[in-house]
């Protein structure tokens, strides 16, 4: 099975959790993003960052996404490991859990960071 889309981020709060000399920092963000394609639905995504001098950035984090399959809720747990290098967020991910989808356990995922605040997923 594999499912791909894309996702809109809704709302991202950001926290800096302790600042360093030379810039670099390390900081917390909750994210809400809006799914489509073979997932519609609502996530919602706490982060930890760690900035680098020049504004890159290593992240993980767990991502719950909840959406409707036939007439039920499936809730999705994913557990991230990204980057974020010259302007582009992506991740590897894997799915952790889920309320109704047993066979999407232990799945592996990637995001990529699009144009407008937009990402295209895909897990396999």
């Amino acid at each position: 099975m594999e499912l791909k889309g894309t996702f809109l981020i809704t709302k991202w709060q950001e926290t800096v959790e302790q600042q360093f000399e030379k810039g670099q920092k390390f900081s917390t963000a909750l994210v809400q993003q809006a799914y489509s394609g073979d997932i519609n639905g609502n996530s919602e995504v706490r982060y930890q960052l760690y900035y680098s001098e020049d504004g890159d950035a290593l992240f993980n984090g767990f991502e719950t996404i909840t959406y409707d399959k036939n007439d039920e809720q499936v809730v999705l747990t994913l557990k991230h490991d990204g980057k974020f290098e010259s302007g582009v967020a992506s991740s590897e991910f894997t799915i952790v859990d889920s309320s109704h989808e047993c066979s999407l356990i232990d799945k592996s995922g990637t995001f990529r960071s699009i144009e407008g605040g937009k990402g295209i997923y895909q897990i396999s």
